[in-house]
């Protein structure tokens, strides 16, 4: 028969309450008792000790009366034997019909047939129809009224006596039963206490066993081992428990059995991906050694089984690639240059870096993963092409020469005098030879630049001073425009390695484009501020914006935003971009769409 739990439980806890209850009922009988025991005395013993008490003051002031009368003072005599006959009277009745102890009736019933003839005599004494003189009276008192007194208040003591040891002896009893009540109590209680215990102890034994043992299998399936049946044979609650517990440990079992061999699928899928990927990879643990190498890198480093395990330093000779890898690691940061300072030669092949760090959920370091991208057909494509706009910019300065020379002579008036027609023909040629001759110098020093031929030469220049001589340079053109030009810095920057010509073409670049792009009435900010151990410079503006697709390629080459004001052939900000990362710089646009731009760099200040 399946018996639940809950029915166990309720059962232990009515048991325990009824031996509470047998306890208590004990304890209240033995107290019943002890209290019958004090009603007792009080109802029987008590009235006879507490009439005979007033027996005897009735008798002592009956016989005061007798003394007054004697005195000569018959009146108080005779009126406080008249108050005091009815007190013993009332007194002498409760003790009659109160009868409680063997002997006590023989007592009484003298008492009343003393106190009778005592009666009778004072009444002679008293009577005043037949009053006795005092030659007869005071005889008659001290032989019958005296010794009759005597004999009844003796019987009235009797009584008092045979009712106090009575009360006496019944006390000493009810101390005996108080004490056996006690007694019976106290051990009542013991066994009780110990009977709840052993029953308690078995109880929680009984249901605690299972318990823990539940509790350990689950410790033990929680660390991982979910093999871990329990064998507990119980129809209750806990049966139905452990079944469960079962049931849950072979499902968790099975869906980490299928867990496992989605993990190992994967783990081959990206294995196989990792390994037929095109550019080298290599995969490092927290420590810095090599997990993991892909076929493209075992070209380049050795076979994954020899360098598995051993330090990064040791398997890559290159120290970019390793410092890359320690900051990955240590700094959480991820190296995605781009340009000449993210190119790594390895193998008379040029490689661009990228190295990303592995964090867990909780931010802890796994490793890096280091991918090298092969761009060194894409770099002698580059290299062709800028020599190529080197030559073909460097030959076509001669004829760009002549012509400009030729136009200027036209417009002199040198070959005679133009028509009006003929005049705007020749300003727009020459305009046209301006812009074509400048592009063909942004494009010489961009060819020199990017080819090393023109390196930065580096001295400390004061940010002020740059700034100031920005400003002076374009502050005629933003009057004409109708722009507000605006210079906020510091006097206490600190000072900033830079090449001062190079760095004031990207300012004045970037005035140039925010004077042009800015509408009459706006504003233009100027400015520098502290960063750690840079300085950042920016030019602020209010003009149209850059749309949001022209953002990321804005410093691109030949890249014009369309329906932009035209000024240019679009490599002004690509030449500030290449100055700046000369100088280890870095520079950036934030802008929004009819609400302005902020183009900012930053240069590394003298000392760091």
């Amino acid at each position: 028969m399946r018996k639940s739990l809950r029915a166990r439980l309720l059962f232990s806890h009515l048991l325990l309450v009824g031996v509470l209850v047998s306890v208590c009922l004990i304890a209240v009988a033995g107290f019943f008792r002890l209290s019958q025991s004090v009603n007792r005395i009080l109802e029987d013993n008590y009235k006879s000790v507490i009439a005979a008490q007033e027996m005897k003051e009735a008798l002592e002031r009956m016989d005061s009366a007798a003394t007054f009368f004697l005195a000569g003072q018959k009146e108080r005599g005779r009126k406080q034997y008249a108050e005091y006959l009815p007190k013993f009277k009332a007194a002498y009745h409760i003790e009659a019909t109160n009868i409680t102890e063997p002997g006590e009736q023989e007592i009484a019933d003298n008492l009343g047939k003393q106190f009778a003839v005592y009666r009778t005599n004072l009444e002679r004494l008293f009577s005043e129809n037949r009053p006795m003189s005092e030659a007869e009276a005071h005889p008659f008192y001290f032989s019958t009224l005296q010794p009759q007194f005597v004999g009844v208040k003796r019987y009235a003591q009797e009584v008092l006596d045979i009712n106090q040891s009575a009360i006496l002896h019944a006390d000493q009893r009810a101390k005996r039963e108080a004490q056996n009540a006690t007694i019976v109590s106290v051990a009542t209680a013991l066994i009780a206490v110990v009977f709840g215990l052993i029953f308690a102890w078995r109880n929680i034994h009984a249901l605690t066993t299972p318990l823990v043992s539940l509790a350990r299998q689950a410790e033990q399936v929680g660390a991982g081992h979910l093999n871990q049946r329990i064998e507990v044979r119980r129809d209750d609650e806990i049966g139905l428990l452990t079944r469960t517990f079962n049931e849950m440990a072979e499902r968790l079992q099975s869906t980490r059995r299928l867990e496992e061999e989605r993990l190992q699928r994967a783990q081959r899928m990206s294995d196989t991906a990792l390994a037929n990927l095109y550019d080298p990879v290599i995969v490092t643990d927290a420590e810095g050694k090599v997990l993991h190498l892909n076929r493209a890198a075992e070209g380049l480093f050795g076979t994954a089984r020899q360098v598995r395990g051993q330090a990064v330093r040791s398997v890559v000779q290159d120290s970019r690639l390793v410092q890359a890898v320690d900051r990955a690691i240590k700094e959480a940061y991820t190296s995605a240059e781009e340009g000449t300072a993210a190119l790594v030669e390895i193998a008379n092949r040029l490689y661009r870096l990228r190295v990303t760090p592995m964090r867990d959920d909780a931010g802890v370091s796994l490793g890096a993963v280091a991918v090298l991208e092969d761009v060194t057909h894409q770099e002698e494509v580059n290299r062709l092409k800028t020599e190529f706009i080197g030559v073909a910019s460097h030959e076509l300065r001669t004829p760009v020469t002549s012509l400009q020379l030729g136009v200027d002579l036209l417009r002199e008036g040198a070959v005679g005098e133009l028509t009006p027609n003929q005049q705007k023909v020749v300003l727009a040629l020459h305009s046209d030879l301006q812009r074509l001759e400048q592009m063909m110098r942004d494009l010489l020093d961009l060819t020199r630049l990017e080819a090393g031929a023109s390196p930065p030469r580096f001295e400390v220049v004061s940010p002020q001073e740059l700034l100031e001589t920005a400003q002076q340079s374009i502050e005629r053109q933003a009057k004409t425009q109708g722009v507000l030009l605006t210079m906020v810095a510091d006097g206490n920057l600190p000072g900033v390695r830079a090449d001062r010509g190079q760095i004031g073409r990207v300012l004045n670049n970037l005035l140039s484009n925010a004077v042009r792009h800015t509408a009459q009435g706006g504003e233009i900010t100027l400015g520098a501020v502290k960063e750690e151990e840079t300085v950042r410079f920016f030019v602020q503006d209010t003009g149209t914006g850059i749309p949001p697709e022209y953002v990321a390629c804005i410093f691109e080459r030949f890249v014009q935003v369309p329906g932009a004001t035209r000024g240019g052939a679009g490599l002004g900000l690509s030449l500030a971009q290449v100055m700046v990362q000369a100088h280890h710089g870095e520079i950036t646009v934030q802008s929004a769409l009819g609400e302005g731009s902020t183009f900012s760099f930053s240069l590394h200040t003298v000392g760091s």
